[in-house]
């Protein structure tokens, strides 16, 4: 059975906090986005635009998918042949993982799958 996945956001890759910063805002104004650029965590435009200060995964950046089950949604990936990043993994104190990465690029954007 396929799982399911539904697009999060994209994060684009800056090289500073200061130009992460100056990236949301510049989406949030042309788009009426809510601004969240508090200290904590990377700044973002609405949901939808996350921009990374210090260039993050993937030569541009990030597309990030939200699955329900992560394990389903690994084992269907490798299944067809998809190579997951084991190593890029991110778990819950219970070993559960709730963000990992394709190994490859789709045109310079890493694929974050992220389960929270």
């Amino acid at each position: 059975m396929k799982p399911e996945f539904t697009m999060q956001h994209i994060g684009i890759n800056g090289k500073d906090r200061q130009e992460a910063v100056e990236i949301v805002t510049l989406f949030s104004s042309i788009f009426d986005l809510e601004l969240r650029t508090e200290k904590k965590g990377s700044p973002f435009a609405g949901a939808c635009i996350e921009a990374m200060a210090g260039n993050g995964p993937g030569t541009h950046g990030h597309i990030a998918f939200y699955t329900p089950d992560m394990e389903a949604a690994i084992k269907y990936l490798e299944e067809k042949g998809v190579p997951v990043n084991h190593g890029s993994a991110k778990r819950n104190e219970d070993g559960s993982i709730y963000v990992i990465y394709l190994q490859n690029e789709i045109a310079g954007f890493a694929i974050q799958l992220i389960n929270k």
